[in-house]
């Protein structure tokens, strides 16, 4: 009898804890109640055609300033990756606080080539979308794609040799 109550109350105990702790938890976007940032990268990535499987979250902040592009600096290499991909130019947002926002997405160019889904990041500076990056959902390395699937050299029409002696003479080594 005894055995029985505590059996009781510990599934009420759990019912409770699993049903009121969605912090933490990576769900879907449509399943819970977003707003600012996270709403307009949700609403950039679902107008981009791209289905999210998964809402990873508010995976970075920084200020973006010049040192954070330097060539030859591991440290600062994702930087240099994520920067090299956009349409716009890093120097505009010289200063100022970059939010990255990030999502599992089936529906993406990326699917064809690795056969599975792609993790997207979007890029927000004072509450707008700035540009994003994207990358096969597996455990590989390599730099990342621009939020639409295109190379470094796609983006820029240049080779990663010309681009890299550009971005040295322009941000420094």
């Amino acid at each position: 009898m005894y055995f029985r109550h505590i059996s009781i109350v510990l599934g009420l105990v759990f019912l409770i804890i699993t049903g009121c702790n969605n912090e933490g938890a990576k769900l879907g976007a449509d399943e819970f109640k977003i707003t600012g940032d996270e709403k307009t990268a949700t609403e950039y990535v679902k107008a981009k055609g791209y289905k999210i499987s998964l809402y990873d979250g508010h995976v970075q902040k920084y200020t973006l300033d010049k040192e954070k592009l330097l060539y030859g600096i591991a440290e600062m290499m994702p930087y240099r990756q994520t920067w090299g991909v956009q349409k716009v130019e890093p120097e505009k947002y010289f200063g100022m606080e970059i939010s990255v926002y990030s999502f599992t997405v089936t529906n993406h160019p990326l699917e064809e080539l690795y056969d599975t889904k792609t993790k997207v990041s979007i890029l927000l500076c004072e509450g707008k979308v700035i540009g994003g990056t994207s990358f096969p959902d597996a455990a590989m390395d390599g730099a990342p794609y621009s939020l639409d699937g295109k190379t470094l050299e796609e983006v820029t029409g240049k080779s990663f040799h010309k681009w890299s002696e550009e971005w040295k003479k322009k941000y420094g080594t």
